[in-house]
């Protein structure tokens, strides 16, 4: 009887131990400023349109067993959740990351921290995130000051059995702010 006892207590010390380690999951964060142009308060003679952009992101999900993954389409970024026996909760497992999760968000959207991807394993919010990294990413190649107006579809299809492919588009003006005259 004793010796069963000690044994749970190290069952247990083993599990509590492994379920409360700190992962690191390498990000890259973006933030653009993104408002209405009643917001901006600026008259149409303050800026220039520059473009149109669109971004896209793919994720796809996969849930066999007791086993998540979720990764992005063209290799960018791999996640593998798994859960123990007799727990109804997913932890992220490290040994199996690749890759570096980008975020973006406007600025309407940021609430000034990072949603941790390891406390649910959404891929919707991980395909918007990751489109609005590469919409800010092309507002800077484009030599924006912001955008306007963005729009941000996210599509669901089904992919095998037990897989699903959330795909966001993101499309937004480039505005580019003129500079006061002297």
């Amino acid at each position: 009887m004793k010796k069963l006892s000690i044994f749970a207590i190290i069952a247990f010390c083993a599990i509590v131990m492994t379920s409360c380690k700190m992962y690191i999951i390498p990000k890259a964060i973006n933030t653009v400023n993104s408002v209405s142009l009643e917001e901006l308060n600026l008259d149409r003679k303050d800026y220039i349109v520059l473009n149109t952009i669109t971004s896209e992101a793919t994720i796809n999900f996969t849930q066999t067993g007791r086993k998540i993954i979720i990764e992005e389409a063209n290799g960018e970024c791999r996640m593998v959740f798994r859960r123990p026996l007799f727990s109804k909760y997913y932890i992220y497992d490290d040994k199996k990351f690749s890759g570096i999760a980008r975020f973006g968000f406007l600025s309407n959207d940021y609430e000034g921290k990072v949603r941790d991807i390891r406390d649910g394993a959404q891929p919707e919010y991980i395909a918007r995130e990751l489109a609005i990294y590469r919409l800010i990413n092309a507002c800077k190649m484009a030599g924006g000051d912001g955008v306007i107006e963005p729009i941000i579809s996210t599509n669901v299809e089904q992919s095998g059995l037990r897989g699903l492919v959330f795909k966001t588009t993101v499309s937004a003006k480039v505005i580019k702010l003129k500079p006061d005259a002297k």
